[in-house]
């Protein structure tokens, strides 16, 4: 995910943290202008927080971003 290893995915149901082996303001910068809201915390958290009405076509988006940006 633009040239970050993941390492450590931590949460429960779809409140997510995906911990990243640098800072994940650009991941969050090119999230943005696909039209996905991540938020960044800690400074290499990605953090999912999606709402109650998120649909299975949001989920896919954002996993579709997420791989093809290696």
């Amino acid at each position: 995910m633009l040239g970050k290893d993941v390492c450590e995915v931590r949460g429960l149901g779809l409140m997510l943290g995906l911990e990243l082996d640098s800072k994940c303001d650009d991941v969050v910068d090119a999230a943005f202008e696909n039209g996905l809201l991540f938020n960044c915390t800690a400074e290499r958290v990605l953090r999912f927080v999606p709402p109650l009405i998120v649909g299975k076509e949001h989920i896919d988006m954002a996993l579709e971003f997420l791989r093809s940006n290696p």
